[in-house]
């Protein structure tokens, strides 16, 4: 392999290199006017807000097994607030250092803002949950289960042994972009100090950084990436940064040499030399075809295609996959257009959060003329919000939950884009027709207090659709009663396999047995959680119960749902259970 460049002027540009700080991720992956955390977030009501209603809300529960308020509240008597802490003297040439964080503990959630306790991982074998990480491969089929792990691995806990804590970051980032969490994963691992690096982390942020349309994030690593990892992935990163620092000479001789190796597409080659060119130092202006990547999207592709400012054909885009189209909705490079096309799709999965759909959307139907606003997506929830008749706001709704095919994934996107629009409807037993697709809207947003409000007003409606809404209710709220006769009235009008799921978390989650006895499984998923649980590893029982959610709710065993809901009730996320209960009784 020859080497990147010799002398004192490559020795100049490596360390420039090196001590170019990582921008945030917020501003990388983020459209503007986004908010700095990349997690599913609150949706504000629009009477005063209740603890415990929302996305964000639910999520912060912590590993200790103590329910979240505004769901089970328990008397407690607040101690007096700490004093203010001295404010530290700031070195205005700390950031020239670049990232500080250490593996040992790292990420950007804690209790405080969203994520976990710090102990979350502690007793666990990093071994054994790198290798369950490494099995996922898509979006899982709960939005809550997704949000579940998502926030568990973006805690800011204590590394588990015995790897080395730089490779347990590098396995949390790969599991996050697999799952469509890309923009997270590149926040994770651009945190981490570049003295701290391995092998593994650098794939991993190569790979991040890619998927999150951050090429820039890359030069920094690429000249000692290159060397150790001997990766053709990193040569090419090396020879874009290369021109984008304006060593033409050197980046020209890594481009020809990786042609002439021919480890890298020709396609891919051309991207690098377009994104170097985009930056007004690479002299290459290289025009990728698109006719030439025959073997589809990958992250590279995506990622430097929006950086380089390249749109990128719908086919392909239309046939990438679920974890691909999440990572596209959060580029900042693409025309809003085509990212609010995927939008519900990453709503789905639970890769972006309602509040997120909805400025997506809201911005796509500003840039348009304003004749084709109203039968826009962003036009129709607009009205969905404020239009001044109750039977449009209701109209515009079902407008957006029939863009596409019932029971899709985009159509429970679609769902959670509308739960700010369902919270603002009043519960009344003249919309009773219309209440299970509202109930099941604001449940797929986590606005549990609302939804279960419109139980009491459905005791006078049509039976049918008292039963329709009663599944999804009883599984969220506690304070819906679960008897044989309501199960029986509403698994007559669903699937079998959804009433199976349904009856089968209502028993984990401790509200009863209803339905048809259930198969008991025993094998290693099932004894791996019991251990699990029994050692008190909330973050183990985190990874193992989303380990069986990988595929689509009907690969779904109803056993597994109600190990699952038995297991986070046990560690203290009774919230989170019942949500993806309720969602296995919408979905599954």
């Amino acid at each position: 392999m020859t080497a990147p460049a010799t002398g004192s002027r490559r020795w100049i540009l490596l360390l420039a290199a090196a001590l170019l700080p990582t921008a945030p991720l917020a501003a990388q992956a983020q459209p503007a006017g986004a908010p700095k955390s990349l997690l599913p977030d609150d949706i504000a009501e629009p009477a005063a807000p209740q603890p415990g209603t929302v996305e964000g809300a639910v999520q912060m529960a912590p590993s200790a097994p103590t329910p979240l308020p505004g769901f089970e509240p328990l008397p407690t008597v607040a101690p007096p607030p700490p004093p203010p802490p001295e404010p530290e003297p700031t070195d205005p040439l700390a950031e020239l250092a670049g990232p500080t964080a250490q593996p040992e503990r790292a990420g950007p959630l804690s209790i405080g803002n969203g994520g976990y306790r710090a102990d979350l991982f502690t007793g666990s074998d990093a071994r054994f949950l790198t290798a369950l990480l490494a099995r996922l491969d898509r979006p899982l089929a709960s939005r809550w289960g997704q949000i579940l792990l998502q926030r568990a691995l973006l805690t800011a806990a204590d590394a588990p042994g015995p790897i080395n804590p730089a490779d347990w970051v590098s396995a949390r980032a790969r599991a996050l972009v697999a799952i469509g969490s890309a923009a997270d994963a590149h926040r994770l691992v651009s945190s981490i100090a570049v003295d701290r690096y391995t092998v593994p982390l650098y794939h991993a942020a190569l790979l991040s950084s890619a998927a999150a349309g951050d090429p820039m994030a890359m030069c920094p690593l690429s000249p000692l990436a290159r060397v150790l990892t001997e990766s053709p992935d990193w040569a090419l990163a090396d020879a874009m940064c290369l021109a984008i620092l304006g060593d033409d000479v050197g980046a020209a001789s890594q481009f020809d040499q990786l042609r002439r190796k021919q480890q890298i597409t020709a396609f891919d080659i051309g991207l690098a030399e377009r994104v170097a060119s985009a930056t007004g130092a690479g002299r290459r202006g290289a025009n990728p075809e698109w006719d030439e990547a025959a073997s589809g999207l990958t992250a590279w592709r995506i990622g430097l295609a929006s950086a380089a400012g390249l749109e990128i054909p719908a086919n392909l885009l239309t046939a990438a996959s679920p974890q691909m189209k999440a990572w596209y909705v959060r580029l900042p490079g693409p025309a809003l257009e085509s990212r609010a096309g995927f939008a519900a799709d990453a709503a789905a999965t639970g890769a972006i959060s309602t509040a997120e759909i909805n400025r997506i959307l809201a911005a796509e139907a500003d840039g348009l003329n304003p004749a084709a606003v109203g039968q826009s997506p962003g036009g129709r929830l607009r009205s969905a919000n404020v239009a001044a008749a109750l039977p449009d706001r209701i109209a515009a709704m079902k407008a957006l939950w029939g863009l596409a095919p019932a029971n899709s994934a985009a159509a429970y996107g679609w769902k959670v884009a509308t739960a700010p629009a369902a919270a603002r409807i009043s519960p009344d037993a003249a919309l009773s027709a219309d209440a299970p697709a509202l109930v099941s809207s604001l449940l797929a947003a986590g606005i549990v207090p609302i939804a279960e409000r419109w139980w009491p007003v459905l005791a006078s409606a049509d039976s049918d659709d008292r039963a329709a809404a009663w599944g999804p209710l009883a599984a969220a709220s506690p304070r819906v009663p679960v008897e044989g006769g309501l199960y029986n009235d509403w698994a007559k009008t669903v699937p079998a396999h959804r009433a199976q799921l349904l009856a089968a978390g209502l028993e984990g989650l401790g509200r009863g047995k209803v339905g048809p006895e259930l198969a008991p499984l025993d094998n290693d998923w099932t004894r791996a959680l019991d251990r699990a649980v029994a050692a008190r590893h909330p973050g183990e029982v985190i990874v193992i119960a989303t380990n069986a959610l990988r595929g689509s709710w009907a690969e779904v065993h109803p056993d597994q749902l109600r190990r699952i809901a038995r297991a986070l009730v046990a560690i203290g996320h009774a919230p989170e259970a019942r949500l993806i209960v309720a969602e296995a009784a919408t979905r599954g």
